[in-house]
């Protein structure tokens, strides 16, 4: 590798280099640096393609067709704006795809089915898969902003400042998707969660 491949890019003081830089690089036919942003961008494209999409290998296939379709656009990313929207744009539209797509051939879930002598109380079983049914259909329920930015602020720990670089938004709007996702879902949940739970 060269001084200019990204693994080794580095100012001065060992910082890694700007997302604009390794995308003009990869506009320039450098594979390093697309491998490079692909490895820090991977977590928070599988956070956004999972906070659409319910079954993990539906996820796995769009965070893949996410990286390849940004790759294959490449040269439309304009390096005077910020990467990380731009990625997460393809993202969110990769999800949504695959998810209209599914829904035309919407069929019965293979993890849903429950089958007698699998488990020593298949009540109980029963049970926790209708209450994952329900989570997921509230989840579904919220916009697209508001799923994607409660998945990743309070399931995947990221901060509202990541999640708002990543969506092309301020913290304070992060910071009120998640509100609102949260109250809506404590609406939707109540009666699971029980008492308390609207507070």
């Amino acid at each position: 590798m060269s001084e200019n491949d990204a693994g080794e890019a580095r100012d001065g003081e060992g910082r890694q280099p700007p997302d604009a830089w390794l995308a003009q690089r990869v506009q320039a036919g450098e594979s390093a640096a697309f491998e490079e942003l692909a490895r820090r961008y991977l977590r928070p494209v599988y956070a956004v393609v999972g906070s659409l999409l319910r079954e993990r290998a539906d996820v796995e296939d769009a965070a893949q067709e996410t990286f390849l379709r940004a790759l294959d656009h490449i040269r439309t990313f304009d390096a005077s704006r910020p990467f990380a929207p731009w990625l997460y744009t393809i993202a969110r539209n990769t999800a949504r795809n695959r998810r209209k797509a599914a829904s035309r051939h919407r069929s019965e879930p293979v993890g849903s089915v429950v089958v007698a002598g699998d488990d020593p109380d298949p009540e109980q079983r029963t049970e926790q898969a209708e209450i994952r049914s329900l989570v997921a259909t509230a989840l579904d329920e919220l916009p697209d902003q508001q799923r994607t930015a409660f998945r990743m602020f309070d399931i995947e720990d990221y901060s509202a400042q990541e999640i708002a670089t990543l969506m092309g938004i301020n913290a304070g709007t992060v910071r009120a998707h998640v509100h609102h996702a949260r109250r809506a879902l404590r609406e939707r949940l109540g009666p699971l969660l029980g008492p308390g739970a609207d507070q």
